[in-house]
């Protein structure tokens, strides 16, 4: 189509779309048409920043209590720390610190109520970035590990030694209800490593932790972690130099692609180095898989709302007929009459599409400052207690193609009826 074609078949399509018409059903049925599309644009571009500020939220939630990168052996559940190049990434340009973790599930028993739990042990440096990234990472206790006397329970008869306290998280600790100023302490059942058969209860290895602290992290890992000295992990699981992981520290996290391929080049490829997202790979990915259904569900309502233009166009196109022999008679051809209607019918989802996606960024701007709609009620112990919106440039031109797809596909189809009657008309 030139330029001049185009300008000519856009200049008759707005006159014949806001020119009066003989019969207002027309104009109804137009202006229907247009607050369809008006409300399917602004329905995509609400529930996608919704989607968005959530996925943010929980982002910044697990960001703040997984390490930049967590490496772990691609064989075996442990490996040997002293073969392990640690000391080079501590001496990497960026890391703040590579710190070693022993982890693995552990049966935990605490006033007859028994839980299945992710013990991880940790040096004392490591608490304290968790603690950096998240002021308020500990609501009740301390995260000290360390006692500063050997202790006894008359309760249970068990003596424990320094370094015998566990931090647990919040979730876990309410489920077992667990008292930090009760005598009861924690015991721990983990399979002895050289044991095949787990009948009996000494193929067991058996061990007490007293409750020292309670986390929340506002995560799953509220209920699914149990911290401690990594000696008493080590301990309780027969290792000696083993470790399950090094975590990793980031000065900046930031740079954290940046220094993934150099992290993973020092390690070699015995091991895999995970960034926080490749962490909770399954969090992310069914969470974009979600706002992907979301949006194909709400493109099928647009595309529904959208198709009302055919119905319109037909109506416009028999309104119309005397006009478009009127203008092949002046010397405008079938294909410049089929453009006009397909760009009246362009017009109508446009209007609609851009003044929808104004006013879902209009009700996105209120909900981020104002907070109008909430989650739950006042003391709902949500992390926020408003759904958080982030509005992403990518979104708004997704939703702008999609309206161009589907006015353009319905806008064409009545046309192409269009040249099969004018046809027959001029015969």
């Amino acid at each position: 189509m030139s330029t001049r074609k185009f300008r000519t078949a856009l200049f008759i399509a707005w006159r014949h779309l806001f020119s009066k018409k003989k019969h207002s059903l027309v104009n109804i049925i137009a202006i229907i048409s247009a607050l369809g599309v008006m409300a399917g644009a602004a329905a995509l571009i609400i529930v996608l920043s919704a989607y968005n500020g959530l996925e943010q939220l929980v982002e910044d939630s697990f960001n703040n209590f997984n390490p930049d990168f967590k490496i772990t052996a691609k064989e075996g559940k442990s490996f040997d720390v002293s073969t392990f190049p640690i000391e080079k990434l501590q001496k990497l340009q960026g890391v703040k610190a590579a710190e070693q973790v022993v982890s693995d599930m552990v049966l935990i028993e605490y006033a007859d109520k028994q839980y299945l739990i992710n013990l991880k042990g940790v040096e004392e440096t490591y608490v304290e970035h968790l603690v950096e990234r998240k002021k308020d990472l500990l609501i009740d206790g301390s995260f000290d590990f360390s006692a500063d006397t050997t202790q006894w329970s008359e309760e249970q008869s068990v003596l424990w030694e320094s370094g015998d306290y566990g931090v647990m998280g919040s979730r876990a600790a309410g489920t077992l209800r667990l008292n930090l100023n009760s005598p009861e302490l924690i015991k721990l059942y983990y399979p002895q490593r050289k044991h095949k058969a787990l009948a009996r209860e000494r193929d067991l290895l058996k061990r007490y932790l007293v409750p020292g602290g309670v986390f929340e992290s506002q995560t799953e890992y509220d209920d699914k972690f149990l911290f401690c000295s990594i000696d008493f992990a080590r301990s309780l699981m027969s290792y000696d130099q083993e470790v399950t992981s090094v975590e990793v520290f980031l000065k900046d996290p930031t740079q954290a692609d940046k220094l993934q391929k150099q992290v993973q080049e020092i390690v070699g490829e015995k091991f895999e180095v995970k960034n926080r997202y490749e962490q909770e790979d399954l969090l992310f990915k069914t969470m974009k898989t979600e706002k992907i259904v979301i949006f194909v569900i709400l493109a099928f309502i647009l595309l529904i709302a959208i198709f009302n233009i055919i119905g319109t166009l037909a109506m416009m196109i028999i309104e119309k007929r005397e006009d478009t022999i009127e203008l092949n008679y002046l010397g405008a051809d079938k294909s410049l009459i089929r453009r006009i209607f397909v760009l009246e019918g362009m017009i109508i989802s446009f209007c609609g599409g851009l003044v929808g996606m104004l006013l879902g960024w209009l009700i996105c701007i209120l909900q981020s400052t104002l907070h109008l709609v909430k989650i739950g009620g006042g003391d709902s112990g949500y992390i926020i207690d408003y759904y958080p919106v982030k509005m992403e440039m990518m979104d708004f031109f997704i939703v702008f193609a999609t309206i161009f797809l589907i006015s353009l596909l319905a806008s064409l189809l009545p046309t192409l009826r269009l040249n099969l009657k004018s046809q027959n008309h001029e015969s």
